[in-house]
């Protein structure tokens, strides 16, 4: 049986190897210039269609969520790939006007943005388009795009359809840094 103060001394050993392996592990952080954006709005084109199938679930007080993730790529001020998190929760079938949000993720050479915008969707009747109007903000930057943390973001974009289903969607992203 270990004695006590051979226990003391494995037990502070496994501390410092553990605490070295720590050290070893950490990411040194490599210097960053960070793009000048702050001085004026940068104003993106955006063009995302259906990344997978839709999820809808109905519930029972007569409403239903709509779910889904569209994939595009943007350009303009900024050239990349966007991801986006579309989700709905509107009355069945839904009305010509309900609220919309979308997450997204902005992934360029220099790095990426993730922010999110909410706001109506307007689909008249039997129209083969909707129109989205929405703000929101950036909530997550990668160094070269320190600039824009926290920025304000203005969409207005515009959804297809084809035989009723969603097929895409393309618009403006204005992302204008807080002074």
């Amino acid at each position: 049986m270990l004695k006590r103060s051979h226990l003391l001394t494995l037990l502070v050993i496994c501390f410092a190897i553990v605490g070295m392996s720590g050290m070893a592990l950490a990411q040194e952080a490599d210097m960053i210039e960070p793009a000048n954006l702050a001085s004026e709005p940068v104003v993106l084109e955006f063009s995302s269609g259906a990344a997978g199938p839709p999820t809808i679930e109905l519930l029972t007080d007569g409403r239903m969520t709509f779910r889904i993730t569209g994939a595009g790529t943007v350009t303009g001020a900024l050239a990349g790939n966007l991801t986006a998190r579309v989700s709905e929760v509107t009355s069945n079938p839904p009305p010509p006007f309900h609220e919309v949000t979308v997450m997204f993720t902005i992934e360029t050479e220099q790095g990426v943005i993730e922010g999110y915008y909410a706001g109506s969707l307007h689909r008249p009747e039997g129209a083969d388009q909707a129109d989205i109007s929405a703000t929101g903000a950036i909530l997550s930057v990668s160094g070269a795009y320190a600039d824009l943390y926290l920025a304000e973001v203005i969409v207005n974009s515009a959804v297809q359809f084809v035989d009723g289903r969603s097929v895409g969607e393309s618009g403006t992203i204005t992302i204008s840094a807080r002074s």
